[in-house]
This record gives structure tokens, C-alpha cells and sequence, in this order.
């Protein structure tokens, strides 16, 4: 009876165990999410044009500004124009994206090459916290420009030039880049802390996310006007 009782305890456990890793298995599934960029299949434009392309030995995403977008001097908006990604809302955790940007040609001096993302937009698709890049600026002789490389902004509220004013030097950096040419963006989120790493090295830490901890949405590839940006290889891991 004892050796019946014993097998059931067993077996019981082993059931218990081969669903507790199944359910393992399930959760590290959801924990990842690959975009190849490939497709634009799942996407939603936020005054942007996109395409599939072959750039620079690496498929992705092509993404630039509508031609009748305006700014927020027109009667538009700034830092709002993006290309939305579907995905698992994301919160806290990895982002990891290929990236490469340049001015058009035939644009004005003020076309740095925008390129960046945007992540924790919320379902309205009008809050979000956004990271990006003016490699123009990162090949300047002035030192001066090279610092103003990156760029965080939280979006509405706190545009570029308002967190420049409010607090020179604490929203951007460096970052060793170069127009036209694919660099690597790591973003690690932490409550409300985001550190930024290009090409594995840390090139920014930001110990306040306006939007706050529990904020969380999709990921978008974001551009300004008269730039080019593009987009490869999309890796996300969840915290949780």
C-alpha cells in the first residue's frame, strides 16, 4: 500500500514538473519577440512613409516623413512622426535594434540623419518615451555638436528643446556614429530608468522617465523630416 501511495506521490510530481515546464517554455516565449523588419505587415504609420528595402548589406524597414507633414510652428507637432510596431506591450526590459540614418538629399542643414525609437507609446498612440540620433552631429569638429548626438524626449510634454533649456547636458551625449552607416541601439528599461548603449558602449543614463514606471505600449521606428532612417533586426525581452 505504502509503495502504491509512494508511486502516486511520484508520478503526481512528475505531472506537477512537466506542466511547470511547459508553462517555463510558454513564459520565455512570451518573454522574447524577433522583428526581422522585413514585413510591414503589423504596422501603423504616425505621419510616415515605409518600405522593405536592402540597405547597406542588411534588409529592414526604409522609414521617412510624409511630405505634408507640419511642424508644430504650422500648425503640426514635433517628435511625432513614427512607424507603430504590434507587439507584446512592453514596460520593462531589452530593446535592441540595427539602425542607420542620413540627411535626403537636397535637405536643409537642420536634417541631422534623425533616426531612433520610440517605446512605451500608450494605445492612443499619443504618449510615448523616445530615443534618437543625429549622426550629422557626431562627425562635427565642434565638440560642442558632438555632444548633442543623442537625444532623449518624453513625448508631449517634454520635447528636445525644452529638456536642453531646463537641463543642459543631462538628456544628451556623444555617440560614436557616422552618417549613412548601420550602428547597433541597445535600450535597457528599468522602472524609471533607461541606460542606452550604441555599439555596446553606454552613451546616456536616464534616472527619470517622465511618463513614469507604469506607462507601457508598443515600439515604434522613429525619423524626422528631410532624413532617411532605417531599421533592422528588432529584438525585445520583457522583464516582466
Amino acid at each position: 500500500m505504502n509503495r502504491q501511495v509512494q508511486r502516486t506521490n511520484v508520478l503526481s510530481m512528475w505531472l506537477i514538473s512537466l506542466s511547470m515546464g511547459l508553462f517555463a517554455t510558454v513564459a520565455t516565449a512570451l518573454e522574447f519577440e524577433n522583428f526581422p523588419l522585413d514585413t510591414l505587415e503589423n504596422t501603423q504609420s504616425k505621419g510616415v512613409r515605409a518600405e522593405v528595402v536592402e540597405y547597406m548589406g542588411q534588409k529592414g524597414i526604409h522609414v521617412s516623413v510624409l511630405p505634408d507633414h507640419k511642424s508644430i510652428e504650422q500648425g503640426g507637432c514635433d517628435n511625432c512622426t513614427y512607424l507603430a510596431l504590434e507587439g507584446i506591450p512592453f514596460r520593462d526590459g531589452s530593446i535592441e535594434i540595427n539602425m542607420a540614418g542620413e540627411p535626403q538629399q537636397g535637405a536643409d542643414a537642420s536634417a541631422k540623419g534623425f533616426v531612433g525609437i520610440v517605446f512605451r507609446v500608450s494605445e492612443d498612440l499619443s504618449r510615448y518615451e523616445g530615443i534618437y540620433f543625429r549622426p550629422v552631429n557626431a562627425i562635427s569638429e565642434d565638440e560642442a555638436q558632438r555632444k548633442l548626438t543623442v537625444q532623449y524626449f518624453s513625448y508631449p510634454d517634454h520635447p528636445w528643446h525644452e529638456l536642453r533649456e531646463s537641463a543642459p547636458g543631462e538628456y544628451e551625449s556623444a555617440a560614436n556614429i557616422r552618417p549613412g552607416q548601420w550602428f547597433r541601439l541597445k535600450v535597457e528599461i528599468n522602472n524609471n530608468q533607461g541606460i542606452f548603449y550604441v555599439d555596446g558602449e553606454k552613451v546616456l543614463v536616464v534616472d527619470r522617465l517622465f511618463h513614469g514606471s507604469e506607462q507601457k505600449g508598443v515600439i515604434g521606428l522613429f525619423t524626422e523630416p528631410g532624413n532617411d532612417a532605417y531599421f533592422s533586426d528588432l529584438q525585445i525581452k520583457h522583464s516582466h
